[in-house]
């Protein structure tokens, strides 16, 4: 439909008159434009209904724990999900060929009888054997009664082998030659025989590893006594990595003593540590080991706020390299607390030393914030998977927020690397997590036409006006606006709203027409400052060769979508805002529109003296 419009406030002219129209505003030809913004509700779900060729959601994707993908589209063309499947003795895979739509690929791995549960799958493929090894943490039905340390749980590490990599996996034998080599062959004959059954399948032999660790943890008693040297170790969460500089293998995974540290091993091959070099890779409530052995004999080190003593775990490690570092990113917090959190852990070498960063360098990458984020809670146990040149992280969170009542479900996130001055005033390169995302977001399958180009645009400011200090980069620099607790510091230099102080008009601008199709204005992560509407939007787009401006009147917040009501006031028939969804906002989709430049005006709310604006997001055709 066409029409002719006065739009207030484009004109700076206009600005200084008493009466806009009679001062002569702007009066423009525009085509109004059909778009759809999410308004429409799934009857059975209640959840927004999208478009997913060109938006993603995190799902509440049921009975997803400790979720691991595996990119195996170079050998058949799909990407695998393992999981824990809760207190079973077996394993499920997924697969799917755009990690949005997963199908059961059956069971991958049943564990040898006389197991009572297993955690935490892993799967690599290694090239020289063209094997697939499925690592996984499972404990002995019967081990408490063998009195597998009184105080502990029986976990240790197990290995299976298959030639797909939905299985069915074979749990390696420790005692069979065929399996493991003549010379590998473990003498189980040393062990009490009722743990024959276990200790010819554990990864790792316990007798030689419980030397190691009684060496190497040796604030922790009872590795090997007259008693409990022949008993399994105690390890979860096996995670492996390869080198991708020298090719060297490792394993890193979780010493389930608590206080629990992150443990790491190089690996001969899949099946043989060499225990030599096995080593504690981070300490629970200290940034490096050393502080951790300082503080062992009483001399006073900093400690870590965000790892809660309550429950003293680092778990769920995951290695990933990246331009001469090496991050360790792990759980802390125990994964039934709201609080359960991903932090990073920096070094130049896979087995450390290692440091868990500072706040001020944003140390906690994905988290709950505390029970601030009215969404998300339970956000922890992950691993990263590369789509195109983008890296993301897929984790679990609980699926009702701040409770694990209901379960676990997969979520997935962009992960982003930021160049900032550590503590000690050198550069350095850290992860920044866009969520954990609860709302509607761009989508990240590498086969869709679209994704967000608002990078190729340059972002200026038509009307209005910026708070002192605040600058309108920040709406477009990628970064989603998160927590209010966590990394307070780093965030307010590295991570910023633009914040506006009246009704202020922006314009994107391209070099050349883009194909767009969808178009997303981020809010605050503040409750006070959030918009509640984004008015005259103007896609200045062509048609044979002419100039011709599609328009959208105002795209209104949708609170149910974004925004925590309070009860009370709801049984009043009144609005009033609990908290707000960090990285919500308005959207809208519309047929693909060739675009030079993007005009929009965002509106102060009656009562608000600020608004802060988070991000922008254009859904363009990909080059």
């Amino acid at each position: 439909m066409k029409k002719t419009v006065k739009i207030f406030g484009l004109a700076m002219g206009a600005l200084m008159c008493v009466s806009l129209a009679a001062c002569g505003a702007e009066t423009k030809t525009v085509y109004e434009l059909p778009y759809y913004d999410g308004a429409v509700y799934d009857d059975v779900t209640g959840k927004p209904v999208y478009s997913t060729d060109l938006w993603r959601r995190n799902e509440d994707f049921p009975d997803v724990g400790d979720p691991m993908i595996l990119d195996n589209r170079e050998r058949d063309g799909f990407y695998y999900l393992y999981k824990t499947q809760g207190f079973g003795n077996y394993f499920e895979a997924m697969r799917s060929k755009d990690l949005l739509n997963w199908y059961e690929a059956g069971w991958c791995c049943v564990m040898p009888e006389g197991w009572s549960c297993a955690w935490a799958p892993e799967v690599v493929y290694d090239e020289d054997t063209e094997l697939y090894y499925f690592f996984c943490s499972a404990m002995a039905a019967n081990a408490q009664k063998l009195g597998a340390y009184a105080f502990d749980n029986g976990m240790s590490l197990y290995v299976g082998t298959a030639k797909n990599a939905y299985g069915p996996f074979e749990f390696v034998d420790f005692t069979s030659a065929k399996q493991v080599g003549a010379e590998n062959v473990r003498n189980i004959a040393r062990y009490d025989e009722s743990w024959a059954p276990f200790v010819k399948h554990v990864l790792f032999d316990p007798i030689e590893t419980n030397k190691k660790l009684a060496e190497i943890r040796p604030e922790i008693e009872g590795y090997v006594t007259d008693d409990n040297a022949d008993k399994l170790v105690n390890n979860i969460d096996p995670s492996p990595f390869v080198d991708p500089v020298t090719k060297k293998k490792y394993l890193v995974f979780s010493g389930d003593k608590q206080p629990s540290p992150i443990l790491g091993v190089e690996m001969e091959d899949w099946l043989t540590p060499k225990i030599e070099t096995l080593t504690v890779l981070t300490q629970c409530g200290y940034y490096t080991t050393a502080d951790f052995e300082k503080a062992e004999r009483d001399e006073e080190v900093e400690k870590i706020w965000y790892e809660n003593l309550k429950n003293r775990v680092n778990e769920g490690p995951f290695l990933y390299y990246r331009n001469g570092t090496y991050y360790l990113t792990l759980s802390v917090n125990g994964y039934t607390d709201a609080a359960y959190s991903v932090v990073q852990a920096v070094s130049d070498s896979p087995l450390g030393p290692f440091r868990k960063l500072k706040e001020s360098e944003n140390g906690v990458i994905l988290s709950g914030d505390y029970n601030a984020n009215k969404a998300v809670s339970g956000s922890g146990h992950h691993s990263f998977v590369e789509i195109g040149d983008k890296l993301y992280i897929a984790y679990h969170r609980h699926t009702k927020a701040g409770s694990i009542d209901k379960g676990r479900c997969l979520a997935m996130d962009e992960v982003k690397f930021m160049t900032i001055d550590d503590i000690n005033g050198n550069k350095l390169d850290v992860m920044y997590v866009n969520g954990p995302t609860y709302t509607v977001q761009p989508g990240i399958v590498e086969t869709l036409d679209y994704e967000d180009i608002s990078e190729r645009g340059e972002l200026s400011l038509v009307s209005g006006s910026v708070e002192k200090d605040s600058d309108i980069k920040w709406l477009n620099d990628g970064l989603l606006s998160y927590n209010v607790n966590f990394n307070q510091e780093f965030l307010d230099k590295y991570v910023r709203e633009t914040v506006i102080t009246k009704d202020t008009t922006f314009e994107l601008s391209f070099r050349d027409y883009e194909g767009i199709r969808g178009f997303m204005i981020y809010n605050s992560k503040y409750k006070e400052k959030i918009f509640r509407k984004v008015k005259n939007v103007e896609f200045v787009s062509e048609e044979n060769g002419a100039e011709k401006i599609w328009y959208i009147k105002e795209l209104n917040l949708d609170t149910k979508a974004n925004c925590f009501l309070s009860d009370f006031d709801l049984e009043n028939g009144i609005e009033t805002l609990n908290a707000v969804a960090y990285g919500g906002g308005v959207w809208a989709e519309f047929k693909e529109i060739n675009v030079k430049k993007i005009r929009f005006t965002v509106e102060i709310p009656e009562g608000q003296e600020s608004v802060g604006l988070s991000e922008i997001a254009v859904m363009g055709r990909k080059k």
